[in-house]
Protein backbone atom coordinates (compact mmCIF):
# COMPACT_ATOMS: atom_id res chain seq x y z
CA UNK A 1 0.00 0.00 0.00
CA UNK A 2 1.02 3.53 -0.95
CA UNK A 3 0.72 6.26 1.47
CA UNK A 4 0.54 8.98 -0.67
CA UNK A 5 0.76 8.46 -4.34
CA UNK A 6 -0.16 5.58 -6.85
CA UNK A 7 2.69 4.36 -8.99
CA UNK A 8 2.99 6.41 -12.37
CA UNK A 9 3.07 3.31 -14.51
CA UNK A 10 5.72 4.92 -16.65
CA UNK A 11 6.88 2.13 -19.06
CA UNK A 12 10.00 2.25 -21.83
CA UNK A 13 8.63 4.72 -24.00
CA UNK A 14 8.82 6.97 -21.29
CA UNK A 15 12.07 5.76 -20.02
CA UNK A 16 14.01 6.09 -24.01
CA UNK A 17 12.33 9.67 -24.14
CA UNK A 18 14.13 10.90 -21.43
CA UNK A 19 17.48 8.82 -22.88
CA UNK A 20 17.38 10.01 -25.63
CA UNK A 21 15.78 13.34 -25.52
CA UNK A 22 19.08 13.68 -23.32
CA UNK A 23 21.47 12.81 -25.93
CA UNK A 24 19.64 14.75 -28.71
CA UNK A 25 19.80 18.14 -26.06
CA UNK A 26 23.89 17.03 -25.76
CA UNK A 27 24.84 16.54 -28.87
CA UNK A 28 22.74 19.95 -30.00
CA UNK A 29 24.91 22.21 -27.66
CA UNK A 30 28.12 20.35 -28.26
CA UNK A 31 27.07 21.36 -32.02
CA UNK A 32 26.03 24.90 -31.22
CA UNK A 33 29.04 25.17 -28.67
CA UNK A 34 31.33 24.63 -31.83
CA UNK A 35 29.62 26.47 -34.37
CA UNK A 36 29.37 29.29 -32.36
CA UNK A 37 33.40 29.82 -30.87
CA UNK A 38 34.76 26.72 -32.47
CA UNK A 39 37.47 27.05 -35.07
CA UNK A 40 36.29 25.79 -39.21
CA UNK A 41 38.45 23.06 -38.68
CA UNK A 42 35.44 21.81 -36.06
CA UNK A 43 33.03 22.86 -38.16
CA UNK A 44 32.33 19.10 -39.51
CA UNK A 45 31.86 17.86 -35.72
CA UNK A 46 28.98 20.36 -35.35
CA UNK A 47 27.43 18.59 -38.43
CA UNK A 48 27.40 15.38 -36.50
CA UNK A 49 25.63 16.99 -33.51
CA UNK A 50 22.83 18.18 -35.64
CA UNK A 51 23.12 15.20 -37.80
CA UNK A 52 22.21 13.12 -34.21
CA UNK A 53 19.57 15.27 -33.00
CA UNK A 54 16.95 15.53 -34.97
CA UNK A 55 16.41 12.18 -35.63
CA UNK A 56 16.23 11.25 -32.30
CA UNK A 57 14.17 14.11 -31.04
CA UNK A 58 11.49 13.14 -33.89
CA UNK A 59 11.77 9.43 -32.15
CA UNK A 60 11.34 11.27 -28.78
CA UNK A 61 7.53 12.81 -29.83
CA UNK A 62 6.82 9.79 -31.27
CA UNK A 63 7.19 7.50 -28.05
CA UNK A 64 5.56 10.33 -26.04
CA UNK A 65 2.80 10.02 -28.66
CA UNK A 66 2.37 5.71 -28.56
CA UNK A 67 2.40 6.18 -24.60
CA UNK A 68 -0.32 8.17 -24.50
CA UNK A 69 -4.21 6.33 -23.61
CA UNK A 70 -5.29 8.09 -26.73
CA UNK A 71 -2.39 7.93 -29.02
CA UNK A 72 -4.95 9.42 -31.81
CA UNK A 73 -5.58 12.64 -29.95
CA UNK A 74 -2.03 13.99 -29.03
CA UNK A 75 -2.73 17.23 -30.80
CA UNK A 76 -5.20 18.26 -28.78
CA UNK A 77 -2.51 19.37 -25.88
CA UNK A 78 -1.35 21.66 -28.56
CA UNK A 79 -4.67 22.94 -30.00
CA UNK A 80 -8.06 23.82 -29.52
CA UNK A 81 -10.16 20.99 -30.93
CA UNK A 82 -13.44 22.62 -31.47
CA UNK A 83 -11.61 25.87 -32.90
CA UNK A 84 -9.70 22.82 -35.70
CA UNK A 85 -12.89 21.51 -35.87
CA UNK A 86 -14.19 25.05 -36.70
CA UNK A 87 -11.99 25.27 -39.06
CA UNK A 88 -11.94 21.73 -40.70
CA UNK A 89 -15.79 23.19 -41.75
CA UNK A 90 -14.21 26.04 -43.24
CA UNK A 91 -12.74 24.94 -45.50
CA UNK A 92 -9.41 25.17 -43.75
CA UNK A 93 -6.66 24.62 -45.83
CA UNK A 94 -7.91 25.98 -48.97
CA UNK A 95 -10.35 28.88 -47.58
CA UNK A 96 -9.51 32.43 -46.35
CA UNK A 97 -11.80 31.82 -43.76
CA UNK A 98 -10.66 28.33 -42.25
CA UNK A 99 -7.07 30.07 -41.96
CA UNK A 100 -8.20 32.41 -40.32
CA UNK A 101 -9.70 30.17 -37.50
CA UNK A 102 -6.90 27.75 -37.04
CA UNK A 103 -4.47 31.01 -36.27
CA UNK A 104 -6.57 31.20 -33.23
CA UNK A 105 -6.29 26.78 -32.70
CA UNK A 106 -3.00 26.50 -30.85
CA UNK A 107 -3.40 26.66 -27.13
CA UNK A 108 -0.25 26.49 -24.75
CA UNK A 109 -1.36 25.96 -20.77
CA UNK A 110 2.00 27.44 -19.12
CA UNK A 111 0.36 25.45 -16.25
CA UNK A 112 0.21 21.95 -18.18
CA UNK A 113 3.74 20.16 -17.98
CA UNK A 114 2.44 17.94 -21.14
CA UNK A 115 1.35 20.85 -22.78
CA UNK A 116 4.67 23.04 -21.82
CA UNK A 117 6.45 20.03 -22.70
CA UNK A 118 4.70 19.49 -26.39
CA UNK A 119 5.11 22.91 -27.14
CA UNK A 120 9.12 22.44 -26.39
CA UNK A 121 9.61 19.40 -28.11
CA UNK A 122 8.20 20.94 -30.91
CA UNK A 123 10.44 24.20 -30.97
CA UNK A 124 13.23 21.95 -30.53
CA UNK A 125 12.45 19.77 -33.44
CA UNK A 126 12.11 22.65 -35.82
CA UNK A 127 15.16 24.32 -34.38
CA UNK A 128 16.89 20.87 -34.95
CA UNK A 129 15.17 20.22 -38.42
CA UNK A 130 16.75 23.82 -39.64
CA UNK A 131 20.06 22.78 -38.36
CA UNK A 132 20.03 19.73 -39.80
CA UNK A 133 19.60 21.10 -43.52
CA UNK A 134 22.20 23.13 -43.20
CA UNK A 135 24.33 20.98 -42.24
CA UNK A 136 23.64 18.53 -45.37
CA UNK A 137 25.65 20.22 -47.63
CA UNK A 138 28.28 22.40 -45.74
CA UNK A 139 29.39 24.89 -48.20
CA UNK A 140 25.81 25.07 -50.05
CA UNK A 141 22.90 28.11 -49.61
CA UNK A 142 20.96 26.04 -46.83
CA UNK A 143 24.46 26.15 -45.07
CA UNK A 144 24.68 29.64 -44.84
CA UNK A 145 21.16 30.40 -44.04
CA UNK A 146 20.58 27.82 -41.29
CA UNK A 147 24.45 27.88 -39.80
CA UNK A 148 26.32 30.29 -40.96
CA UNK A 149 24.07 34.00 -40.92
CA UNK A 150 22.97 35.75 -38.04
CA UNK A 151 19.46 33.86 -38.47
CA UNK A 152 21.30 30.75 -38.12
CA UNK A 153 23.03 31.35 -34.86
CA UNK A 154 20.04 32.83 -33.40
CA UNK A 155 18.23 29.78 -34.36
CA UNK A 156 21.21 27.67 -32.67
CA UNK A 157 21.06 29.35 -29.71
CA UNK A 158 17.21 28.96 -29.42
CA UNK A 159 17.48 25.49 -30.09
CA UNK A 160 20.21 24.72 -27.66
CA UNK A 161 17.88 26.55 -24.70
CA UNK A 162 15.12 24.52 -25.76
CA UNK A 163 17.26 21.30 -25.99
CA UNK A 164 18.34 21.63 -22.60
CA UNK A 165 15.15 22.78 -21.17
CA UNK A 166 13.49 19.27 -22.31
CA UNK A 167 16.65 17.35 -20.82
CA UNK A 168 16.10 18.70 -17.33
CA UNK A 169 12.30 19.68 -16.97
CA UNK A 170 11.78 16.17 -17.17
CA UNK A 171 13.48 15.86 -13.92
CA UNK A 172 11.96 18.81 -12.58
CA UNK A 173 9.07 17.10 -13.43
CA UNK A 174 9.56 14.05 -11.33
CA UNK A 175 10.97 16.50 -8.02
CA UNK A 176 7.55 17.88 -8.42
CA UNK A 177 5.78 14.47 -7.72
CA UNK A 178 5.19 12.96 -4.20
CA UNK A 179 7.00 9.55 -5.05
CA UNK A 180 9.50 8.26 -3.30
CA UNK A 181 13.14 9.49 -4.29
CA UNK A 182 11.53 11.69 -6.66
CA UNK A 183 10.62 14.07 -3.99
CA UNK A 184 13.51 13.90 -1.77
CA UNK A 185 15.89 15.75 -4.40
CA UNK A 186 16.11 18.79 -5.76
CA UNK A 187 19.21 17.46 -7.81
CA UNK A 188 17.74 15.09 -10.43
CA UNK A 189 16.85 18.01 -13.02
CA UNK A 190 20.81 18.83 -12.55
CA UNK A 191 22.03 15.48 -12.90
CA UNK A 192 19.77 14.98 -16.25
CA UNK A 193 21.22 18.10 -17.40
CA UNK A 194 25.09 17.20 -16.78
CA UNK A 195 24.42 13.38 -18.18
CA UNK A 196 22.69 14.99 -21.05
CA UNK A 197 25.88 17.05 -22.27
CA UNK A 198 27.89 13.25 -21.22
CA UNK A 199 25.96 11.49 -23.22
CA UNK A 200 25.48 13.93 -26.18
CA UNK A 201 29.08 13.99 -26.56
CA UNK A 202 29.79 10.49 -26.26
CA UNK A 203 27.09 9.90 -29.20
CA UNK A 204 28.84 12.64 -31.41
CA UNK A 205 32.41 10.96 -30.48
CA UNK A 206 30.97 7.40 -31.91
CA UNK A 207 29.42 8.73 -34.62
CA UNK A 208 32.49 10.68 -35.87
CA UNK A 209 34.40 7.85 -35.09
CA UNK A 210 32.46 5.65 -37.29
CA UNK A 211 32.29 8.37 -40.26
CA UNK A 212 35.76 9.34 -39.87
CA UNK A 213 34.48 12.90 -40.02
CA UNK A 214 37.04 15.26 -38.45
CA UNK A 215 40.39 15.58 -37.47
CA UNK A 216 42.49 14.15 -34.38
CA UNK A 217 42.82 17.78 -33.20
CA UNK A 218 38.84 18.24 -32.96
CA UNK A 219 38.43 14.65 -31.20
CA UNK A 220 41.08 15.77 -29.39
CA UNK A 221 39.67 19.12 -28.00
CA UNK A 222 35.66 16.95 -27.67
CA UNK A 223 37.47 14.63 -25.38
CA UNK A 224 39.08 17.52 -23.35
CA UNK A 225 35.56 18.95 -23.26
CA UNK A 226 34.02 15.36 -22.08
CA UNK A 227 36.87 15.20 -19.45
CA UNK A 228 35.25 18.11 -17.75
CA UNK A 229 31.35 17.27 -18.46
CA UNK A 230 32.29 13.63 -16.31
CA UNK A 231 33.66 15.72 -13.34
CA UNK A 232 30.67 17.86 -12.66
CA UNK A 233 28.62 14.78 -13.67
CA UNK A 234 30.21 12.90 -10.41
CA UNK A 235 29.26 16.16 -8.38
CA UNK A 236 26.30 16.10 -9.20
CA UNK A 237 25.58 12.72 -8.63
CA UNK A 238 27.37 12.46 -5.44
CA UNK A 239 24.66 15.67 -4.21
CA UNK A 240 22.32 14.01 -5.17
CA UNK A 241 23.14 10.94 -3.49
CA UNK A 242 23.51 12.60 0.05
CA UNK A 243 20.37 14.58 -0.26
CA UNK A 244 18.68 11.42 -0.11
CA UNK A 245 20.22 11.18 3.63
CA UNK A 246 18.95 7.89 5.30
CA UNK A 247 16.16 7.15 2.56
CA UNK A 248 19.52 6.05 0.35
CA UNK A 249 19.30 2.97 2.64
CA UNK A 250 15.56 1.32 1.77
CA UNK A 251 16.54 2.77 -2.12
CA UNK A 252 19.60 0.51 -2.22
CA UNK A 253 17.68 -2.23 -1.06
CA UNK A 254 15.96 -2.72 -4.64
CA UNK A 255 17.61 -3.79 -7.31
CA UNK A 256 16.35 -1.08 -9.13
CA UNK A 257 18.61 1.65 -6.94
CA UNK A 258 21.50 -0.68 -6.62
CA UNK A 259 21.94 -0.69 -10.52
CA UNK A 260 20.82 3.27 -10.24
CA UNK A 261 23.75 4.32 -7.86
CA UNK A 262 26.43 1.45 -9.16
CA UNK A 263 25.80 1.45 -12.52
CA UNK A 264 25.82 5.40 -13.47
CA UNK A 265 28.57 5.98 -11.18
CA UNK A 266 30.70 2.85 -12.57
CA UNK A 267 29.83 2.75 -15.91
CA UNK A 268 28.63 6.41 -16.45
CA UNK A 269 31.16 8.28 -14.81
CA UNK A 270 33.96 6.24 -13.18
CA UNK A 271 35.32 4.19 -15.65
CA UNK A 272 35.19 6.92 -18.68
CA UNK A 273 37.16 8.80 -16.21
CA UNK A 274 39.94 6.17 -15.36
CA UNK A 275 40.37 6.02 -18.94
CA UNK A 276 40.62 9.51 -19.55
CA UNK A 277 42.97 10.45 -17.22
CA UNK A 278 45.06 7.21 -17.79
CA UNK A 279 46.00 7.78 -21.04
CA UNK A 280 45.34 11.57 -21.01
CA UNK A 281 44.13 11.62 -24.45
CA UNK A 282 41.92 9.01 -25.09
CA UNK A 283 42.59 7.44 -28.61
CA UNK A 284 41.73 4.16 -30.60
CA UNK A 285 39.83 1.50 -28.94
CA UNK A 286 39.94 2.89 -25.54
CA UNK A 287 38.17 6.57 -26.87
CA UNK A 288 35.17 3.83 -28.13
CA UNK A 289 35.10 2.00 -24.84
CA UNK A 290 34.62 5.33 -23.17
CA UNK A 291 32.22 6.80 -24.86
CA UNK A 292 29.93 3.43 -24.97
CA UNK A 293 30.43 3.40 -21.22
CA UNK A 294 28.73 7.09 -20.49
CA UNK A 295 26.06 6.30 -23.38
CA UNK A 296 24.98 2.75 -20.98
CA UNK A 297 25.73 4.73 -17.79
CA UNK A 298 23.30 7.64 -19.04
CA UNK A 299 20.65 4.52 -20.04
CA UNK A 300 21.09 3.06 -16.50
CA UNK A 301 20.49 6.20 -14.69
CA UNK A 302 17.23 7.28 -16.20
CA UNK A 303 16.26 3.31 -16.24
CA UNK A 304 16.87 3.29 -12.39
CA UNK A 305 15.70 6.99 -11.35
CA UNK A 306 11.97 6.02 -13.19
CA UNK A 307 11.71 1.83 -11.81
CA UNK A 308 12.86 2.54 -8.33
CA UNK A 309 9.96 4.63 -6.62
CA UNK A 310 8.15 1.84 -8.10
CA UNK A 311 9.90 -0.99 -6.56
CA UNK A 312 9.75 0.62 -3.29
CA UNK A 313 5.98 1.11 -4.04
CA UNK A 314 5.36 -2.23 -4.31
CA UNK A 315 7.09 -3.54 -1.30
CA UNK A 316 4.53 -1.87 1.19
CA UNK A 317 3.96 0.98 3.77
CA UNK A 318 6.93 0.10 6.02
CA UNK A 319 9.55 1.34 2.95
CA UNK A 320 7.40 3.98 1.42
CA UNK A 321 6.69 5.75 4.72
CA UNK A 322 10.33 6.72 5.18
CA UNK A 323 10.29 8.65 2.13
CA UNK A 324 7.54 11.24 2.75
CA UNK A 325 7.44 14.33 0.74
CA UNK A 326 7.13 16.26 3.58
CA UNK A 327 9.58 14.61 6.30
CA UNK A 328 12.22 14.97 2.48
CA UNK A 329 11.49 18.88 2.65
CA UNK A 330 11.53 19.72 5.76
CA UNK A 331 15.18 18.03 5.99
CA UNK A 332 15.89 20.67 3.07
CA UNK A 333 14.12 23.54 3.94
CA UNK A 334 12.61 23.16 0.27
CA UNK A 335 9.50 24.72 -0.64
CA UNK A 336 6.16 22.80 1.34
CA UNK A 337 8.01 21.73 4.02
CA UNK A 338 5.62 21.26 6.77
CA UNK A 339 7.53 22.56 10.31
CA UNK A 340 4.30 20.34 12.08
CA UNK A 341 5.35 17.16 10.34
CA UNK A 342 8.46 16.19 12.25
CA UNK A 343 7.47 13.59 14.09
CA UNK A 344 8.59 9.68 13.84
CA UNK A 345 7.27 8.76 10.33
CA UNK A 346 7.80 4.84 10.97
CA UNK A 347 4.94 5.26 13.78
CA UNK A 348 2.56 6.04 11.07
CA UNK A 349 -0.16 3.76 9.80
CA UNK A 350 -2.45 2.95 6.83
CA UNK A 351 -5.47 5.19 7.26
CA UNK A 352 -8.91 3.11 8.14
CA UNK A 353 -12.12 4.30 6.77
CA UNK A 354 -14.90 4.90 9.56
CA UNK A 355 -18.31 4.22 8.40
CA UNK A 356 -21.15 6.10 8.33
CA UNK A 357 -23.18 5.45 11.46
Amino acid sequence: MNLFVGDPEWGWWIILYFYLGGIAAGAYFMATLVDLVGSKRDHDLARVGYFIAFPLILLCGLFLTVDLYRPERFWHMMFKSEIVKSAMAAGWPGTREGWSLMLHAPMLKYWSPMSVGSWALTLFGLCSLLSLLGSIWPEGRLAWMFRRSLFGKLLAIVGCVVGFFIASYTGALLTATNQPIWSDSVWIAPLFLTSSASTGIAAVVLLTRWRCVAGRDSLDRLEHADRWVLFLELAVFTVFLATLGPFIIPMLSTWQGLLLVAGTLLLGVLIPLGLHLRVGEVVGRTEIVAAVCVLVGGFILRYGIITTPPALLARGPTHVVQFSPEEGRARGGGPGADPGNHGDLSKLQPRTEIPDK
